[in-house]
C-alpha cells in the first residue's frame, strides 16, 4: 500500500514565507481558493490540481505539497473473532458464549502489558506521572463516560467539521486510557494505565469514524499540544510509506514540525505503522520521534509491525518495541460496536498504536522520576531519552530497535551518568 493524499478537493498545503501569510491570503482569495485553516507558516486550502502552478507563482509562496491522509494504526481483528463466535455455534451454544466471555490465552489487559516496561517498580516507588503533561494526539475521547476514569485536562478538536473533541471511533480512548486509565475489572484481568498520575489532553485530529485527517490536522494537533503545554505527545498515526518510496523527513511538514518541537524538549512517541516488512510510516520516520514497534505476548515483533525499510534503516527505525498486540483497554463508539465481544466499553485490539501509548505512559514516569532528583526539564530532551535506551537497550536491530524499554533504566541512568 502506497501513500494516498488527502480528498475532497482536494486538499493541498501552501507554504508562506514569513511574514507574507496576509499578502497571500488575500492572492487565494482573489483566485477563488478556499483556505480551510491556518498553521504556522502554511495554508491548508481546497483547490483543484490545476491551479498549483498558479499557486505556487504567487509572490510570497514558497512551496505547495499535497496533504497526505494520517489514519490510525490499529488492526482490528473483528473477522477473526466473529468467525470463531460462529464456529462455536453462536448464542445457541454455551461454548461460544464461554469464549466470547473471555476465557482465551491471548489477552493481555494493560495492568498485565504494563509490567513489561517496569511500571510495577515505578509503583512501589511512588513514581505515577505525577505533573508531567501528556498529549493524545488521535481521535478524541469518550465523553460520555469512560469505565476507566482518567482525569482529562484538556479536550480539542482540529477535525472542521467535527468540532467537538467527543470520540466516535475508540482509538483515541484505548490508547489514552493505556497511558492514564484507572484500575477497571475485567473477565480477563485490571486495567490499568502505565502512568495513571499525569495530566492528560486529548487532541482529536483523526475523525469521520474511521480514524483519519489530513496533514494539517496533526499539523494543528501538535501545536494546540505545545501551546498546552504538553511534555511528552503520544501519536499512535501514520501515513504509509511503501517499498518503493523515499521519504524525506527534512522537506516533510509534519516530520519537520516533530523535529522542530522536540528540539525544544517534547517528547513525540510515535507509532511504527503496521504494514509489515519492508515498509516505514510518517512521522515515525522523523528523527525528532522515539518510533515504536510492536510485541506479542511472547515478546515477539507482530508480523504487521513496518520495518526494514530503507528510511528506518538509514535512522534506526524503530527506536524500541512495547506490547501491541490483544492489548485490552477502555475504548468506545466505532470499535466497542466492532468489538461487541470483548464487553461494553472494553476492546482487545493490535497494533504499533497500542505499543505507542506504552511508551509514552512509561517515558511520562522517566520524566517524573528525573524531575524528583532535580533534573532541569530543559536537559530532559529527546537526546537524553535516546542516550538512556541505546545505554541499556539491546543492540539496535531493524526489527526490535534497541529493545523492551524498562522504568529502571532511568533510575541506572540517573545514578551512574547524571548523579
Amino acid at each position: 500500500m502506497g501513500v494516498d493524499y488527502w480528498a475532497p478537493g482536494m486538499r493541498y498545503l501552501v507554504e508562506v514565507s514569513p511574514g507574507r501569510l496576509e499578502e497571500v491570503q488575500r492572492a487565494l482569495r482573489a483566485l477563488g481558493i478556499r483556505a480551510v485553516k491556518k498553521v504556522l507558516n502554511y495554508i491548508s486550502v481546497e483547490m483543484p490540481e490545476a491551479m498549483v502552478a498558479r499557486v505556487e507563482a504567487l509572490p510570497g509562496v514558497v512551496r505547495v505539497v499535497p496533504e497526505r491522509t494520517y489514519r490510525v494504526a490499529a488492526v482490528i481483528p473483528v473477522e477473526k473473532k466473529l468467525q470463531m463466535f460462529l464456529r462455536f455455534g453462536g448464542p445457541v451454544n454455551p461454548m461460544a458464549l464461554t469464549w466470547a466471555a473471555g476465557f482465551r490465552k491471548d489477552r493481555w489487559p494493560t495492568s498485565q502489558s504494563r509490567k513489561v516496561l517496569g511500571a510495577d517498580e515505578a509503583d512501589r516507588m511512588g513514581v505515577d506521572g505525577r505533573g508531567v503533561k501528556v498529549a493524545v494526539i488521535d481521535t478524541g475521547f469518550d465523553l460520555l463516560g469512560c469505565p476507566q476514569k482518567p482525569v482529562i485536562d484538556y479536550v480539542y478538536s482540529t477535525i472542521e467539521a467535527q468540532p467537538v473533541g467527543h470520540d466516535g471511533n475508540g482509538h483515541g480512548t484505548h490508547c489514552l486510557t493505556t497511558i492514564a486509565g484507572g484500575r477497571f475489572p475485567t473477565p480477563w484481568g485490571w486495567l490499568e494505565g502505565v502512568a495513571k498520575g499525569v495530566r492528560v489532553a486529548a487532541i482529536k485530529c483523526l475523525g469521520f469514524g474511521i480514524g483519519t485527517g489530513a496533514t494539517s490536522d496533526v499539523m494543528e494537533a501538535i501545536v494546540a499540544a505545545y501551546n498546552w503545554g504538553a511534555k511528552v505527545v503520544s501519536m499512535s498515526l501514520g501515513t504509509t510509506v511503501a517499498p518503493g518510496e523515499r521519504h524525506d523527513p527534512d522537506t516533510c511538514p509534519l516530520c519537520s514540525l516533530v523535529k522542530a518541537l522536540s528540539e525544544r524538549g517534547v517528547l513525540f512517541i510515535v507509532a511504527a505503522g503496521n504494514d509489515g516488512e519492508g515498509y516505514a510510516s510518517c512521522p515515525g520516520v522523523s528523527e525528532g520521534a522515539i518510533t515504536v514497534a510492536a510485541l506479542d505476548k511472547n515478546l515477539r515483533v507482530a508480523d504487521f509491525s513496518s520495518r526494514n525499510h530503507p528510511d528506518y534503516e538509514e535512522r534506526q527505525k524503530p527506536d524500541v518495541a512495547a506490547p501491541g498486540v490483544d492489548i485490552g483497554s477502555a475504548t468506545c463508539g466505532l470499535i466497542d460496536v466492532m468489538e461487541w465481544v470483548d464487553g461494553p466499553k472494553l476492546g482487545f485490539i493490535s497494533g504499533t498504536s497500542m505499543a505507542t501509548p506504552h511508551v509514552a505512559g512509561l517515558v511520562a514516569l522517566w520524566v517524573e522520576y528525573l524531575r524528583r532528583q532535580g533534573v532541569p526539564d530543559s536537559e530532559i530532551n529527546v537526546a537524553l531519552i535516546r542516550d538512556i535506551i541505546r545505554r541499556y537497550g539491546r543492540g539496535w536491530d531493524s526489527v526490535y530497535g534497541y529493545g523492551v524499554p524498562k522504568f529502571s533504566w532511568v533510575v541506572q541512568y540517573y545514578e551512574e551518568v547524571l548523579r
